[in-house]
């Protein structure tokens, strides 16, 4: 399946500005549509749970300060799309083009930002995201688009590269999850100028290994390198050294192959090259 539809929600932060010179470079590459998505928090979800004491000025107030937040963060958000269409010189449009160009449009929707995510999210080929971890609002959207959408997402990083998707990278050990990446990832791979699989340690028994991954890329026309590394220490260390190795500007990536939970409890890839990664990250879950 052709990547042909990219969602990228803004939320009138500081992450917008990357979220959007990401998405806009790939809406380009692939001749897609993009559509920026702000969801509006409804102002009653604002106010806690009503204690005595609270009078109905008071929660007026809060009402009012609620809403004024959410119309300077849309402002913002709409700021940092409209220098983005400009700076990409892409059509807007709400209809499909007959032409094989990029497009892009503005949304607005109103309810709990990760909900409105995780269900419009299911309607593209892609979302293109920022991560916060600083900020609990980017983080819950964050993880609904990742857990909760079905769909690839790229993480967009602090510094958008000249070039995405023209040499990437592979994180591969044979799991399901990276079988899934790897193959969302495939509208990418086949125009890719250089790819490299690379695998850390020993694959665990049963699983396909790099070369086995290699071998069938060659049916769809994809010559890849293979890197086998022996190092034991830390994996996304070992990931990100080796991107830089050859020279890759994307790392496709399977996420949480272990439990979430876990994870976040006692670390893992995923966590860490969430962390330490500088390259946009193609993951899925």
């Amino acid at each position: 399946m052709a990547i042909r539809t990219i969602l990228a929600p803004v939320a009138g932060t500081a992450i917008d500005k990357r979220v959007m010179a990401t998405a806009f470079k790939l809406a380009k590459s692939f001749n897609a549509h993009l559509e920026a998505l702000f969801v509006a928090a409804e102002p009653q979800d604002a106010i806690p749970i009503v204690g005595e004491g609270m009078s109905g000025l008071i929660i007026e107030e809060m009402i009012q300060a609620a809403t004024t937040e959410t119309e300077k963060r849309e402002a913002s958000g709409k700021a940092s799309f409209a220098a983005a269409v400009k700076e990409a010189g892409i059509e807007e449009s709400n209809t499909p083009s007959a032409d094989a160009k990029p497009t892009c449009a503005w949304r607005k929707d109103s309810g709990r930002e990760d909900e409105t995510v995780a269900r419009r999210g299911r309607l593209f080929d892609l979302v293109v995201i920022g991560r916060d971890p600083k900020e609990a609002s980017a983080s819950l959207t964050f993880d609904a688009a990742l857990m909760e959408t079905g769909r690839p997402i790229l993480v967009a990083p602090e510094v958008t590269p000249a070039t995405i998707g023209e040499k990437v990278m592979i994180a591969w050990n044979g799991g399901i999850e990276a079988a899934r990446a790897v193959t969302s990832a495939m509208p990418m791979l086949r125009n890719v100028k250089e790819v490299t699989i690379v695998s850390v340690g020993e694959v665990p028994y049963g699983r396909a290994c790099a070369k086995a991954l290699a071998e069938q890329f060659s049916w769809h026309g994809v010559d890849a390198a293979v890197v086998e590394s022996t190092e034991t220490g830390q994996v996304a260390n070992t990931l990100i050294s080796e991107a830089e190795k050859c020279g890759a500007d994307t790392i496709v990536l399977g996420a949480y192959s272990h439990s979430r939970f876990k994870e976040m409890i006692l670390g893992g890839v995923t966590q860490d090259m969430l962390a330490k990664c500088a390259l946009p990250l193609w993951i899925m879950h």
